[in-house]
């Protein structure tokens, strides 16, 4: 049958094209890249190779189904290909060199409560007080040195670390942030115990990091204050607090996308934000959001949930860069918050 043709050489393109994608992200592992290729090109060969037997039909009738196939091979991959791509970017990337950092600092180890060791660098307070900051999904502890910069010359004591799997520390790639939990947690630990940092401590998530800080807080006291700059969203719940086109374009490729990583990884989905930050009151959270789509979107959702938040929009600003465009106007903001929150702490 005609139905059966399509929906092989569909099965064809789809996994051919993922196959293609795993090559690439395994690249440099010469166990798996080939056959990775070998495979996607008897996939989309075989795709390729199916041909619909000659019939007796109209011109419009030949052009409506080829109109259909194309729109059908655009949804399948907006919503097929691309999230399960994406599944597989974010628990099998490789790992990023990590460059040197040109602040005087320290290098550490942070060790996490389910046994890893994480590698770290920390610049010594001045002020008591000290931040963790948690950089984004895709990076190492490179992508928060202009945010350390920032803090270092207010006085703040600086952690900055490489995620579980990223750059020098141990443990799976997890570009979702949904087992770092225990990462922030150990930063904080750090903090917690040094000698310089009178029990002050905040936490500065980027993108990725932005999330995990926020889950963090929700169940450690100890981080006194949040900065979360670009949180968006990771799991199903946290999309439904979108609306019209962008809710039906990111629930099924958040769908396909969740379940994709819990079948390659065994995670569950964590819990979404909209319960875990109002659980960080009375302790205050500045939520910064930049553009004027999803970011905007989710951020007002997690601001609803939790009026005591502040929430600071960039519109003009892209994604995590508003210490890049407007460096004057994010200091001047966040370090006013910090102070507020960490430095006029009962003493």
């Amino acid at each position: 049958m005609s139905l059966r043709r399509e929906l092989r050489a569909a099965g064809g393109f789809v996994f051919g094209l993922v196959g293609l994608f795993l090559a690439y992200v395994h690249r440099g592992d010469l166990l798996v890249a080939p056959f990775a290729v070998l495979g996607a090109a008897l996939l989309l060969g075989s795709a390729l190779a199916i041909r619909e037997r000659p019939r007796v039909a109209s011109r419009a009738w030949r052009w409506s189904r080829r109109a259909l196939t194309a729109v059908t091979a655009l949804v399948v991959l907006a919503f097929v290909v691309t999230p399960i791509s994406a599944a597989v970017w974010v628990t099998q990337a490789p790992r990023e060199t990590v460059r040197p950092f040109d602040l005087v600092h320290q290098d550490v180890s942070l060790h996490t409560r389910d046994g890893l060791r994480l590698a770290a660098w920390y610049v010594p307070s001045r002020n008591g007080a000290a931040v963790v900051v948690v950089h984004g999904g895709g990076g190492t502890r490179n992508g928060s040195e202009r945010h350390a910069r920032m803090l270092a010359r207010a006085g703040y004591g600086v952690l900055l670390y490489d995620a579980r799997g990223n750059g020098e520390s141990e443990g799976r790639h997890d570009a979702m942030g949904w087992t770092w939990e225990p990462d922030v947690a150990a930063a904080v630990d750090f903090l917690s115990r040094r000698p310089d940092v009178r029990g002050r401590v905040g936490a500065v998530g980027i993108s990725t990091g932005a999330e995990a800080v926020l889950q963090a807080a929700a169940r450690d006291d100890k981080i006194a204050a949040v900065v979360s700059d670009g949180a968006i969203a990771r799991n199903l719940a946290e999309t439904r607090q979108l609306a019209g086109a962008e809710e039906l374009q990111a629930v099924p490729y958040y769908g396909i996308l969740v379940a994709t990583i819990r079948t390659l990884t065994g995670t569950h989905q964590p819990p979404p934000l909209q319960q875990l930050v109002p659980a960080i009151a009375p302790r205050p959270v500045l939520l910064i959001a930049t553009g004027e789509g999803t970011e905007q979107a989710m951020n007002r959702a997690y601001h609803r949930a939790a009026p005591v938040t502040e929430l600071w929009e960039l519109p003009r600003i892209g994604h995590t860069l508003g210490l890049r465009d407007a460096p004057a106007a994010y200091a001047r903001r966040v370090i006013r918050f910090l102070d507020a929150a960490l430095l006029h702490l009962g003493a």
